[in-house]
């Protein structure tokens, strides 16, 4: 039964503090709380009394009422309870409302919720876990559930090649065999060449033959183990959901810390000095948007959606750099969507004087284009676009700098297509957007004058001890550099 003890402190005004009896478990648990009353309205003991009485058979019926809605949420499974978890931290706006700081701080990014349900498909394949109820979960579970990710070699890549005597089965033209499939002409033409290809790729390209996949190809199984940094995330994704039942559950789960397991990250790949002017090179007898694209990505380090975002208003031509303030980036449920950068940072990147002259040149050919289509510019749609046409619609009046022919902004997910059939005209494999960005920080600080306070900066890291982190190869020769410095002057 509730009861209540006045409180009378020295300084401060009288309060009762209330005291309720809850069942928990089959076990009385004490709970308190307080109850606050002015004097001039109740003005002697008896109704003073009357009323913390009254508030204490309250709290006490409020606290029962919780403590049963925990019990019974305590029995719900870590899938339950990671679903619960994923959808209360979904971004319930467009993330276009990121950039007008109009936002939830709380709420993830799209992408970040995406990440963690796929985080949550790959628990649910260990049952022993994602089906226990979130009450009994422990460390040893924990333990468990890392160990059954790093083991069951989840990357898993499957690739086919076309086996030398399936190529007589190829009975009419590669277009016509396009026609039955939903990949492109030229990836057709890869299989029938003997390039490696996806295992997808191989199976359309059999059923339109009328052919199985084992009559015609070859099929490889690449295992990679995960990396410490997703299991990391995978570390942290539990500890999360473990953390937000306590919060709601009434549960005191002890949050695990879990030994970052898996195989050390691949450093940085970068391309080297004989592949940049290759690449130049082969820019020659590209076309203008390839050359703006490439080049945009090696001369600034920007990230794909960063440079789908550019307009001609962050170019400055005067000062040499490029004002970077926002990505522009698709999402399924919301289409083209301009947003925060990936750290939410403002930068401007200082870019050579002869970059600068090829945006001139540029930005010439891209006004003449502009003049050239007059009522058609940012109103007619490519086909390709048609899917998220409103929100193509909705960017009109930005004048991006990389854009298709009627001046819609094209999609960052396509620049990996064009770097890398530039990169085979310039004799380079695996090549990919991200790795201008690699090759940017590299040359940044292979140079010893420049601090990596500012490599940072102009790379829009959060810290600079993320740029030394993913570029330790980097670092290490400039620590080399720094003790043969310091040799040089100290000990002549």
């Amino acid at each position: 039964m509730a009861s209540f003890e006045l409180r009378e402190p020295k300084k401060k005004p009288r309060y009762y503090k209330l005291i309720a009896n809850v069942l928990v478990n089959g076990k009385i648990e004490r709970r308190y709380g307080r109850f606050d009353f002015d004097p001039t309205e109740l003005k002697n003991a008896r109704a003073r009394n009357a009323a913390a009485k009254a508030a204490a058979a309250e709290f006490e019926r409020l606290e029962q009422e919780k403590a049963d809605k925990e019990a019974s949420n305590a029995g719900k499974t870590f899938a339950v309870v990671a679903q619960e978890y994923i959808a209360s931290n979904r971004s319930r706006m467009a993330p276009s409302v990121r950039l007008k700081g109009d936002y939830d701080s709380n709420r993830n990014k799209e992408n970040t919720s995406l990440k963690k349900e796929k985080y949550l498909q790959r628990i649910q394949c260990y049952p022993e876990f994602s089906e226990k109820p979130i009450a009994l979960i422990t460390k040893k579970d924990c333990d468990s559930m890392i160990r059954f990710i790093e083991d069951s070699d989840a990357r898993v890549y499957k690739r086919a090649v076309l086996k030398p005597e399936a190529k007589e089965f190829k009975t009419v033209s590669c277009p016509k065999i396009a026609k039955e499939c939903t990949i492109r002409e030229e990836t057709i033409e890869r299989i029938f060449r003997g390039e490696t290809v996806s295992l997808d790729s191989a199976q359309q390209v059999a059923t339109a033959l009328g052919k199985t996949v084992e009559q015609m190809f070859e099929v490889e199984i690449d295992r990679r183990p995960m990396t410490k940094k997703t299991m990391r995330e995978y570390n942290l994704f539990i500890r999360s959901v473990l953390n937000y039942a306590n919060d709601n559950y009434g549960t005191s789960l002890q949050m695990p810390m879990i030994k970052a397991s898996g195989r050390k990250g691949k450093s940085v790949d970068c391309l080297h000095s004989d592949e940049v002017e290759a690449l130049q090179a082969a820019l020659q007898e590209c076309s203008m948007l390839e050359k703006a694209i490439v080049l945009c990505l090696l001369n600034t380090g920007v990230r794909r959606g960063e440079l789908a975002g550019l307009t001609w208003k962050d170019v400055n031509f005067r000062e040499g750099t490029i004002h970077v303030s926002k990505s522009l980036l698709v999402f399924p449920n919301y289409g083209y969507q301009l947003t925060t950068t990936k750290e939410s940072n403002i930068r401007d990147v200082d870019v050579a004087p002869e970059f600068m002259d090829f945006l001139k040149d540029y930005y010439a050919q891209w006004k003449a284009q502009k003049k050239l289509m007059g009522a058609s510019w940012q109103k007619n749609l490519e086909k390709k676009g048609s899917k998220y046409a409103q929100s193509l619609l909705d960017l009109r009046g930005n004048n991006f700098v990389i854009c298709n022919d009627y001046g819609f902004p094209i999609n960052p997910d396509s620049y990996g297509a064009l770097v890398r059939r530039v990169g085979k005209k310039a004799g380079i494999e695996k090549i990919h957007p991200h790795m201008f960005r690699h090759t940017f920080v590299s040359i940044l600080l292979s140079n010893p004058n420049i601090g990596v306070a500012t490599v940072a900066a102009e790379a829009g890291h959060a810290q600079p001890s993320t740029t030394l982190a993913i570029y330790t190869q980097v670092y290490d020769r400039r620590r080399d550099e720094i003790r043969k410095q310091m040799s040089r002057e100290l000990y002549k």
